[in-house]
């Protein structure tokens, strides 16, 4: 009996994940994305394994009769119909908390170069201007209050190094407070709030660690930006469409906040024109907070090897639609 067969869209994210994909599964690969292409590749295959911008929709879902699992290479999920695959009893696996302490850095590298005016200071520096110093404050994190939209597994690396490495005050919000993440606010000495209002009338940095969702879109907009501080930042590595992006331009523009560190936008690349990339009180990086060399190679890895219990009846690790398990026909792990 021959491997099963698997469509990889793109490259994953290290070459470990893909050497372990094809040592279990006959690999078709593509960097040909458009939803024509990926039907037609799609019809013979068992396994999906995809990174964005690459998506996967109902049409590529419905061209692969033999289709077995879906697979997004990192952690999220939203460039996969997740609902239509579960409906098809088909799991979306992925990658959850393996980039949390990747990504948990990358947002604390945005509120260190904002606070310090980094990026400025060395762009004046290399026009041999060194009476910049003179000119651009700087802030110290101590004492200083963070507020994070959010607490999962990101969120939670973030609240301990800012809390106990730089010992700021940190509060989180969530939309219920329950017991497993009251205990682990309690122990790091976080604060939890279900008022998101109050994060952003009160915090000093302000970081987003939510999955973008129809709850979560362009949810963080103009009424939010008008509770926050002159002297405020924000800070996005979670997902770009999270954030009404024309209303942040509108908040950085006017000075009605101080500066913003983004590593996400919508869409991704952005056009090179975007408003956002073009304003001084803005730091900017291309989607790269959890794309460590660490990161990924466990990230692919992990992804690769999931897959493949899937494909071999087994129960997958890391599953996005557990409810698309009901009535499993494999046997456990």
């Amino acid at each position: 009996m021959g491997k099963p067969k698997v469509l990889q869209v793109l490259s994953m994210y290290h070459e470990q994940g893909e050497i372990a994909l094809r040592e279990g599964a006959d690999v078709t690969r593509t960097d040909q994305y458009d939803i024509p292409h990926l039907c037609l590749l799609a019809k013979d295959v068992e396994g999906i394994v995809l990174r964005a911008p690459a998506r996967i929709t109902r049409e590529v879902i419905d061209a692969a009769p033999n289709l077995k699992v879906i697979s997004g290479a990192g952690v999220g999920l939203d460039n996969i119909d997740v609902a239509y695959a579960t409906a098809k009893g088909i799991p979306v696996l992925h990658a959850p908390s393996v980039s949390k302490v990747s990504t948990a850095e990358h947002a604390v590298m945005l509120i260190l170069a904002l606070s310090k005016n980094v990026i400025r200071f060395h762009d004046e520096m290399s026009k041999g201007d060194y009476s910049s110093r003179t000119r651009m404050p700087t802030y110290e994190l101590k004492g200083k209050k963070a507020g994070l939209v959010g607490f999962g597994h990101i969120a939670q690396e973030t609240a301990k190094r800012l809390k106990h490495g730089f010992e700021m005050d940190v509060t989180a919000w969530v939309r219920e407070i329950e017991p497993a993440k009251h205990g682990v606010a309690r122990e790091l000495g976080v604060v939890l709030t279900t008022c998101l209002e109050e994060i952003f009338a009160q915090s000093d940095f302000i970081s987003l660690h939510i999955p973008l969702n129809d709850q979560t879109r362009h949810s963080i907009d103009r009424r939010l930006f008008a509770l926050m501080k002159p002297s405020a930042y924000l800070i996005n590595t979670a997902r770009g469409a999270v954030v009404q992006q024309e209303h942040l331009y509108e908040a950085l523009r006017d000075g009605r906040i101080a500066g913003a560190g983004l590593d996400v936008f919508d869409p991704e690349p952005p056009a090179r024109d975007h408003p956002l990339l073009s304003l001084p009180n803005v730091i900017v990086t291309p989607h790269v907070g959890g794309t460590t060399v660490e990161c990924n190679a466990i990230t692919s890895t992990t992804v690769a090897r999931n897959v493949i219990r899937v494909l071999q009846g087994e129960r997958p690790e890391y599953i996005g639609n557990p409810e698309a398990l009901n009535g499993w026909k494999g046997e456990p792990a």
